[in-house]
């Protein structure tokens, strides 16, 4: 579509209404065939299908760590994907203790929409250690 806004604009929406935990409007953003890989090592990991994917995976994540925080450094992007780089903050299950990992999640849309997502983790390996 001529007018639809870039990608690294839409994500940036998207993470936005997520952010303010506002899913009904989140759901208006993903294509109905949206499908989001996490990586399968993790507690939380494998593939998650439909509208209420990302909502989905924020409650697995977030029933993991509640208290997890998220700051979003930069978005970029092209014509069909955007790039997100943020941190994510957690308390380790085990210890108590925080740790940070930067994690860079690709989005591609299609007609506006999110269609497909894919989130990496620097250590997936130390976040499945930290998860109980």
């Amino acid at each position: 579509m001529a007018d639809t806004p870039p990608p690294a604009e839409l994500l940036g929406k998207i993470y936005a209404l997520a952010g303010a935990r506002d899913w009904d409007a989140v759901a208006q953003c993903m294509h109905p065939d949206l499908v989001i890989h996490e990586a399968p090592s993790l507690p939380f990991g494998g593939t998650y299908e439909g509208r209420d994917a990302l909502q989905t995976v924020a409650g697995a994540m977030y029933g993991q760590w509640p208290e997890a925080k998220v700051e979003i450094h930069d978005i970029t992007g092209g014509k069909d994907w955007a790039v997100v780089v943020l941190s994510l903050t957690i308390n380790s299950t085990k210890t108590g203790e925080p740790f940070t990992q930067t994690l860079c999640e690709a989005g591609r849309f299609e007609d506006g929409l999110l269609i497909e997502h894919r989130i990496h983790y620097y250590d997936t390996a130390q976040i499945a250690a930290e998860a109980s």
